[in-house]
Parts: structure tokens; C-alpha cells; sequence
């Protein structure tokens, strides 16, 4: 159940992206630091999400293992009182 019910979440995001991306077709300039470029309003989205969706998910990631890092320096501290007190 859960499982259709995630498929029915991402078909309707597709959707929802196609008629986003058809309704923006018109052209824009973008400005980078060393360079200048034109494009569609619904690829500067794509590509907009995508590096947000990129960076996020290394933010998420390198917090992730700055965790798991400190649970496990935590655990090795906790076998070493565990030991001494026995």
C-alpha cells in the first residue's frame, strides 16, 4: 500500500514538472561569475533544483557523518567504563 501510494506521489510530481515546464518556455539570460547564457524558464528550474537537491543532500550527508563518527567514539568510550567497572 505504501508502496502505490509513493508511485502515485511521484507520477503526479512529474506531472506536475511537465505542465510547469510547458507553461514556462520562454527565454532567459543567465549571468554566472565568468559567463552568460540563455535559456528556457524550465530548464534554469531543472537545473536550479538539481544543484539544490545536490547540495542538500551532501549537507545531510557529511552532518551524517559527523555523527555517526561521534556514536561511535561515544561507544568505544562506553566499552571502556563498562570494562573498568567490571
Amino acid at each position: 500500500m505504501k508502496a502505490i501510494l509513493v508511485i502515485i506521489i511521484v507520477v503526479l510530481l512529474v506531472l506536475l514538472a511537465i505542465v510547469v515546464g510547458s507553461r514556462n518556455a520562454d527565454i532567459i539570460t543567465v549571468n554566472y561569475l565568468i559567463a552568460q547564457t540563455d535559456m528556457r524558464v524550465s530548464t534554469f528550474m531543472v537545473w536550479s533544483i538539481i544543484a539544490g537537491f545536490i547540495i542538500g543532500v551532501c549537507t545531510i550527508f557529511t552532518k551524517y557523518l559527523a555523527l555517526r563518527v561521534k556514536v561511535g567514539m561515544l561507544n568505544r568510550k562506553l566499552n571502556k567504563l563498562a570494562k573498568a567497572e567490571h
